[in-house]
């Protein structure tokens, strides 16, 4: 097939060939207009002409090759992020740099690739209506597979964030730290991702997270799985506590930064980790119902809404139609692994990132304050004792000093975390080490006289 590498019209096409009984599939860009507005309804599309640059033949020819099925017999194993090794991990994270600095296409291949989320002729049929699932699960087979062309291993995660959500400040989770996604506070400067800068001008990696709406809860998947059709989960029609679209809406803006915006969201890596989940959910979905005797493959709801969620018109990623996306075969040789709470107390969820939360029975993540330093613990202690200059000091040490406060401190524990904080921290970390080392140096304290300690030296601190 001879490609077109000028642009002829606002769009690509992916075009489905089967190969000695492969299913393979070519990008080539569209030369005839849709007959429909693919700008109908905009708030789901964008006309934003940044996006709608030409492709080169490079980049045409890297897109073809992603879109292959699983191999026969080969079965991809999508782990929650947390219950990844550390191996795993790694691997996923460097696979993901590796597309970012692969400058053999336009753009380079990571941001290539996001740009196709951006293009009009696909986000028009990707958001607002029953067509959302299937759209983006292809989509994230492709990224899988881009991935996987980086790092053989490498199968993509899901972020389920109903995991987050019961914590007290959900933007605490370790999902935020330096071993998953990165800071959620503004640039993105920790993390395997950090320093990033995005394409088309909207500056480096940011986010937001916490500031407006809400994650998905345990709730909201049982209001899910309620259900029986696919209709009654996506758009137009549906209550918004059952909407799954909906529900994945409030996920996006709550993340903020890039990922508020629908046409620059995938830019973000964190996307990828959550559209994983939501494609969990609805294969939860189309699981349950199999067990009430319904064909998932046929059911494509009758009253669909937008014109380009029509089940025979083209998905937005080629001459894929919408009604295609509801096919198994996109994710036949593909399953789930998900956290439960088990009957092992020290390691209760597969993972030293959750843990069962007592009062829900099920499980949650661990806060960057728990599990911030777990690598380095050992270390950092190892250190302190070997070093005369970093050595921890005895409680008698400060007792001719003034800054010593005896008639606050009722123990002698109390007395050495205090000693410690007023020499390592000079007043200004406060939270050089977390309560998790303190607990480590002092198992037999309880947690409360760490809190304790760190109140009376801050009070100090006010009060010198």
């Amino acid at each position: 097939m001879e490609i077109a590498t000028q642009i002829l019209g606002q769009g690509v096409f992916i075009n489905p060939v089967n190969i000695n009984g492969s299913v393979k599939v070519e990008f080539v860009e569209f030369e005839q207009p849709l007959d429909f507005d693919i700008h109908d309804e905009s708030m789901f599309a964008t006309s934003d002409p940044r996006f709608e640059f030409p492709l080169t033949e490079a980049d045409v020819t890297w897109l073809n090759s992603l879109f292959t099925l699983p191999e026969q017999g080969e079965t991809r194993v999508r782990k929650e992020y947390r219950l990844l090794t550390e191996e795993e991990r790694n691997n996923f994270h460097t696979a993901i740099n590796m597309l970012k600095n692969d400058s053999t296409v336009s753009l380079n291949k990571y941001d290539l690739l996001a740009n196709i989320h951006s293009r009009s002729s696909s986000n028009t049929a990707a958001h607002g209506g029953p067509g959302f699932l299937g759209w983006h699960r292809v989509f994230l087979l492709l990224f899988e597979n881009a991935l996987r062309q980086k790092i053989r291993t490498v199968t993509l995660p899901y972020w389920d964030c109903t995991l987050d959500q019961p914590l007290p400040h959900p933007s605490q989770s370790v999902i935020w730290s330096h071993l998953f996604l990165g800071n959620g506070n503004g640039q993105v400067k920790t993390g395997p991702f950090r320093n990033w800068d995005t394409q088309f001008g909207f500056g480096l990696l940011h986010r937001q997270v916490s500031s407006l709406r809400h994650l998905m809860s345990a709730n909201d998947l049982k209001n899910i799985l309620e259900e029986e059709y696919l209709g009654n989960i996506s758009y137009p029609d549906t209550k918004s506590s059952k909407n799954l679209e909906q529900l994945h809406n409030n996920v996006h803006v709550w993340v903020g930064g890039l990922m508020r915006k629908i046409e620059i969201g995938a830019f973000d890596p964190v996307f990828y980790v959550l559209h994983s989940f939501v494609d969990k959910v609805w294969e939860d979905f189309r699981i349950h119902q199999r067990s009430k005797g319904i064909d998932p493959t046929k059911d494509y709801p009758e009253f669909y809404g937008r014109r380009n969620h029509a089940p025979f018109a083209p998905m937005g990623l080629g001459n894929i139609m919408v009604i295609d996306g509801i096919s198994n075969i996109w994710n036949e040789n593909i399953m789930h692994l998900q956290p439960s709470c088990g009957n092992n107390s020290t390691n209760a969820c597969g993972s030293k990132f959750l843990k069962c939360g007592l009062s829900i029975e099920r499980c949650v993540s661990k806060t960057i304050d728990e599990m911030l330093e777990y690598k380095d613990i050992d270390k950092i202690k190892d250190s302190v004792e070997a070093k005369p200059e970093t050595k921890f000091i005895s409680s008698s040490t400060f007792k001719s000093n003034n800054l010593y406060r005896q008639t606050f401190l009722q123990s002698n524990h109390l007395s050495q975390i205090y000693d410690n904080f007023s020499l390592y921290n000079d007043g200004n970390q406060m939270d050089l080490y977390s309560d998790t080392l303190y607990l480590h140096l002092f198992p037999d304290i309880e947690h409360s006289a760490i809190q304790k300690a760190k109140e009376i030296y801050t009070q100090h601190l006010k009060s010198t």
